[in-house]
């Protein structure tokens, strides 16, 4: 289960920067109706058609983001990261979550109530501003993935994949994964037979080293080729 925790926003120096835009008063407001909660691996942070009331702020760890298809199909269409908040469209519409946010490691966030945030979406411009461009940034980075998905054979589609997890995701090469090789296919919209019979044709190409959880891409430039033209 979830643990709830001690924290305070007004102190907080993980807190995503468009809470930079308020004020003391509002920052006060903001921090009377969050809770921090701790999530264990594997533990589901909201789920996909459930009632959506709370808007996400990851603040350590790292959350999964995935739609969920018919046969228990899944496509991950993103990850949070410190210090990323996850934009929850249903808010705005049905009350509705449309995806579902898994915690892929030990992973904290704040939860803070879906009104108080469309309430200073109202009354604080430059909060409102700053929320709309990282809902901009989102949003574009979902028609990328579209685009690779129905425009690059499988090569390509992993080749991209692993170059995120490297510089996007862990920021680091080597990087220990702690996602599954299933979550790696589901980033490539491939089986999972798929994904790791390409993984051991780029770890004999010797593009990469694979070991367990460890991943070091040994040749950026001939992945980001094989991605660039998938």
């Amino acid at each position: 289960m979830a643990n709830i925790l001690q924290a305070n926003c007004m102190t907080c120096r993980m807190k995503s920067d468009i809470f930079n835009t308020l004020n003391d008063s509002e920052l006060h407001r903001v921090n009377d109706c969050r809770v921090s909660i701790k999530y264990h691996q594997g533990e589901i942070i909201f789920k996909q058609g459930s009632p959506c009331h709370d808007f996400v702020c990851v603040t350590s760890g790292l959350v999964k983001l995935y739609l969920e298809g018919e046969g228990d199909r899944r496509i991950i269409i993103g990850f949070a990261r410190p210090v990323d908040y996850i934009f929850v469209p249903g808010a705005f519409s049905d009350k509705r979550h449309h995806f579902t946010a898994v915690a892929c490691e030990e992973t904290t966030a704040c939860l803070v109530e879906v009104d108080i945030i469309q309430d200073l979406l109202k009354t604080n411009q430059e909060f409102a501003s700053s929320f709309m461009t990282k809902v901009s940034e989102q949003a574009i980075q979902l028609f990328d993935q579209l685009t690779s998905f129905t425009q690059k054979q499988m090569p390509g589609r992993m080749a991209e994949v692993l170059i995120c997890l490297s510089q996007k995701i862990y920021q680091s090469n080597p990087f220990i994964t702690s996602l599954s090789r299933q979550d790696i296919a589901d980033m490539s919209g491939m089986t999972k037979e798929s994904a790791i019979r390409i993984m051991k044709t780029f770890k004999d190409d010797g593009l990469i080293l694979a070991e367990g959880n460890s991943i070091e891409i040994l040749d950026f430039a001939k992945l980001e080729t094989i991605s660039r033209n998938g």
